[in-house]
């Protein structure tokens, strides 16, 4: 799910509305394997991380690990620290988060992302382990405001709650690589976004966006929040079961045209649609152009340096799929 494009996943929701199935999503289940010693590769500082350093008033304090003392209250984690570097955000947002309990992993144990056709329950499941373990304040805005994260931060806090509910490494997350091996993996050494230099220098810091000026048109193009994501999603969805029409091809770029979803209604949305239409080749151009290369630059991967001393990557794709995030494997073995 974490690597899975936006634009992919708007397409992904029609579809399962539409029972129009192909073929799983997953691989079939992976062979034993054995572990092998490899060396992560530490991650530079990220030019988004600069981006924020340079807009910032005071300066950037390195951010560390956090500490995992235990899995009990709540644990702050620093905005800079997110895969984004906190520069698409407002100013003075605070972010906890605490470790799963029972009732969460419970619902979490129904996910099965092995499924295309419960693409969208999937998506729901991970939004319910946000919006039960994490608490987002933002000034001047009242209550949890946990729908504001940006997706491509969302699956770092999953793995910071996972860190934080399993402090001894009960639950350990391997990914495979190579012949039949496979590494344990922490948040720190996953590359989660990385957007190019030509896309970067158009980041406007009062609109904490890119922003593109073709011609007398400014298109403001911008990281998917979770809110948005969730209400175009529903949008679709209401959509398919009352057999209405809608624009499936503008769906497509909505998450990352639209910047909040608070205010947005059905007319509000359906207006913007219809205004899109008076865009020419300029416009779609860059907005094709630019929402293609930020998907990309979203999809997660882990770089490290194999025992021949060579550095290599492979994209976030957990032995066990999402589930095995919250879900322990062969949970009998620890009982006596």
């Amino acid at each position: 799910m974490a690597s899975k494009k936006d634009s992919e996943l708007m397409g992904a929701y029609v579809a399962e509305q539409e029972q129009s199935v192909e073929a799983p999503v997953s691989e079939a289940p992976m062979p034993e394997r054995r572990s092998a010693t490899i060396t992560p590769v530490k991650q530079p500082e990220r030019s988004m991380a600069e981006i924020a350093h340079e807009n910032r008033t005071h300066g950037r304090e390195d951010v560390g690990p956090l500490k995992y003392k235990d899995n009990l209250g709540w644990l702050k984690i620093p905005v800079d620290s997110l895969p984004t570097a906190g520069i698409f955000y407002e100013d003075g947002m605070e972010i906890s988060i605490r470790a799963a309990r029972g009732e969460e992993i419970k619902h979490w144990s129904t996910m099965n992302d092995q499924d295309i056709q419960q693409l969208s329950r999937v998506d729901d499941i991970l939004n319910y382990m946000i919006e039960r373990c994490v608490s987002v304040k933002r000034e001047g805005v009242p209550g949890n405001c946990w729908k504001d994260l940006k997706n491509v931060d969302r699956f770092y806090i999953l793995l910071a709650i996972q860190e934080f509910t399993f402090p001894n490494g009960e639950n350990e997350l391997k990914v495979p690589y190579g012949e039949g091996q496979e590494l344990t993996v922490r948040k720190e050494m996953v590359d989660f976004i990385n957007i190019p230099e030509d896309i970067r220098r158009f980041y406007n810091h009062d609109e904490r966006c890119f922003v593109f000026n073709v011609g007398n048109r400014p298109i403001n193009i911008h990281i998917p929040s979770i809110g948005v994501n969730d209400w175009l999603k529903k949008y679709a969805i209401n959509k398919t079961n009352a057999r209405e029409p809608y624009d499936e091809d503008f769906l497509q770029f909505a998450p990352m045209l639209i910047r909040d979803y608070r205010a947005l209604t059905v007319k509000d949305y359906e207006e913007m649609v219809a205004a899109s239409r008076m865009w020419g080749v300029k416009e779609w151009s860059v907005i094709s152009h630019v929402t293609e290369k930020l998907s990309s630059a979203s999809d997660p991967k882990i770089r490290y340096i194999d025992d021949g001393g060579v550095e290599k990557e492979v994209p976030l794709t957990f032995r066990g799929g999402i589930r095995s995030l919250f879900v322990i494997p062969d949970p009998l073995q620890s009982i006596c």
